[in-house]
């Protein structure tokens, strides 16, 4: 293709211009490369200081704060530049291929034209080798650059460390390490503080509803709902409703015998007609709290009560009517001989505390926003016990005592249905048709990632440490650095998933509608262990206790054992 003087003009000038914008976000990127491969954020002089005062006088709120936010700049400053960088690769690409197409036209164009009358000898050989070397030196500048990020990008330095304020060798014995779910008590939903992870081994991952194979027991569910089974030592807890009447009750976990049934209607202030809920939900989709002597259940006409291990009333109330689009769903909690219970109605939201022996209301938080699905989550947070509610718009942190609240971040809309995930320093929450939002928890609370890929409808998340694992209404199951929010692998499968994953034994149990449990190696790589058939339809999250599982069925309740 031919240009004329003033293409060439045109073409060079663009040249030029990318060159110089590939040169210095190549120079740059070399540069923001080997500072964050070699300066974690977290030893910055200053904040190692800090720290250390933290150490000898823990006690000092003052500088616990400090540490927090001094803390949190290191690591907003940390993934703000690893953004960059990032991005950086691909502006470098772009760059580095309009310069070099610009200098080959020209080259190409050159070599058709005539030499031009005045022209000195040897100049245009000068000028040919000038730009030679010149775009030699920028290729080699760009291509290393290049290589230099996507290499190590993903070798940079590990933020995974707490942030609650104590040095490297303590923060080994804090939260984390000390967060050890019981291998027999399943009190909530999702497990021990609704975190999603089982304690114990040895559970078995093969078995056939159908065929028998590894079940020990299977007995019919004694009424409709989708609350999930709850445990304490030798007793399994499920709520249901025959009819119109609202009720509880008690399995022997070993043998399946139905213990007693207690009914949960005919309380002051129960509304005359049941409210309106999704037909598939019903009026019993809430999970029981269970301590060493007591068993609490909520309903969605809005009857509270609470139950001895004999099924025997300590009391009863009607807290409301919670009117919402699709019927209530919010399960309980126990904290400190406190009943937590989520209230989500068109008219109010709130956070009520209830003392779990007499019943009476020892304290209720207003919330702000929409109602909402989710479920309440006990954390940990700089040694603060905590109550995390995912919202809308905002993921809200209450004081577990108290009901006051601690910390809030605005990141959510729509119909927010899942809990959220925790670990030791960070907050997930997640909808669908919105985002997931990775969030630093305590003062100063703020997203440090997020995504958008892989968002559940009704499936809670879980997290450790290290991973993030979420389960969508679409068959997508997606693991992710919990720190950094990389993508690790994803796998698609064949049905949705309601039920939520559980991390327990060193793996992922994945229970899909079709009542097929996928489980899958809890690492960074996809690795299938087994798959396997329930026999029936099932949407509620199984309980884990001394190596046997119980899952609830649309029709049967199950014990899945390989002893």
């Amino acid at each position: 293709m031919n240009f004329t003087e003033k293409d060439v003009s045109i073409i060079r000038g663009i040249s030029q211009a990318s060159g110089i914008f590939t040169l210095i976000v190549a120079l740059i990127m070399i540069f923001s490369l080997a500072q964050l491969k070699t300066i974690n954020p977290l030893d910055n002089p200053a904040l190692l200081s800090v720290k250390e005062q933290y150490d000898s006088n823990p006690e000092a709120p003052n500088i616990a704060e400090q540490v927090r936010a001094m803390d949190l700049m290191a690591r907003k400053a940390y993934f703000a530049t690893r953004r960059q960088v990032e991005t950086g690769s691909y502006l470098l690409l772009a760059g580095a291929v309009i310069f070099i197409f610009c200098q080959r036209l020209i080259a190409g164009n050159e070599k058709l034209m005539p030499a031009v009358p005045g022209v000195i000898p040897g100049q245009n050989s000068t000028t040919s080798r000038y730009r030679k070397y010149l775009l030699i030196s920028a290729s080699i500048i760009t291509f290393g650059a290049i290589v230099s990020s996507f290499m190590l990008r993903n070798n940079l330095p590990d933020l995974s460390v707490s942030s609650a304020g104590v040095s490297t060798k303590k923060r080994e014995k804090t939260e984390v390490s000390e967060y050890k779910p019981d291998r027999t008590n399943y009190p909530f939903f999702r497990g021990q503080d609704s975190r999603g992870i089982a304690g114990g081994s040895g559970y078995p991952t093969n078995w056939n509803g159908e065929e028998g194979r590894n079940i020990k027991w299977k007995t019919p569910v004694p009424g409709f709902g989708k609350s999930s089974p709850v445990i304490w030592e030798k007793r399994l807890f499920i709520t249901g409703t025959n009819d119109a009447a609202c009720e509880v009750y008690c399995i022997n976990k070993e043998t399946g015998e139905k213990l007693w049934t207690a009914s949960a209607t005919g309380i002051t202030g129960e509304p005359s007609e049941p409210p309106e809920t999704d037909p598939d939900a019903g009026l019993a989709v809430s999970t029981a709290a269970v301590n060493n002597n007591a068993v609490c259940a909520i309903f969605a006409n809005g009857n509270l009560v609470c139950l001895d291990h004999d099924g025997k009333t300590k009391w009863a109330k009607n807290i409301g009517t919670p009117a919402n689009a699709y019927g209530y769903t919010s399960s309980l909690i126990i904290f400190d001989n406190i009943l937590i219970v989520q209230f989500d109605s068109k008219d109010k939201i709130s956070l009520m505390g209830f003392d779990i022996e007499s019943g009476t209301m020892k304290w209720e938080t207003i919330r702000t926003g929409r109602p909402v699905w989710s479920s309440p989550v006990l954390a940990a947070f700089n040694r603060v016990p905590q109550v995390v509610i995912n919202g809308n718009p905002s993921v809200t942190s209450f004081d577990a005592k108290t009901g006051d609240e601690l910390w809030t971040v605005e990141c959510l809309t729509g119909d927010v249905a899942p809990s959220v995930a925790v670990n030791s320093t960070m907050t997930y929450a997640v909808t669908d048709y919105a985002r997931l939002a990775a969030i630093k928890a305590g003062v100063g609370a703020a997203i440090i990632w997020e995504d958008n890929t892989f968002t559940p409808d009704v499936s809670s998340p879980v997290a450790t440490d290290e991973f993030l694992f979420l389960a969508t209404g679409s068959g997508d199951v997606a693991c992710y650095n919990a720190m950094k929010g990389d993508t690790l692998w994803t796998h698609y499968f064949l049905d949705q998933f309601y039920a939520s994953p559980v991390i327990a034994d060193e793996m992922v149990y994945l229970l899909d509608r079709s009542g097929i449990m996928h489980i899958v190696k809890a690492g960074g790589e996809y690795e299938l262990v087994a798959e396997s058939p329930l026999g029936e339809n099932a949407d509620c999250t199984p309980a884990f206790s001394d190596k046997n599982i119980f899952i609830r069925g649309r029709n049967n309740l199950y014990c899945i054992s390989e002893n």
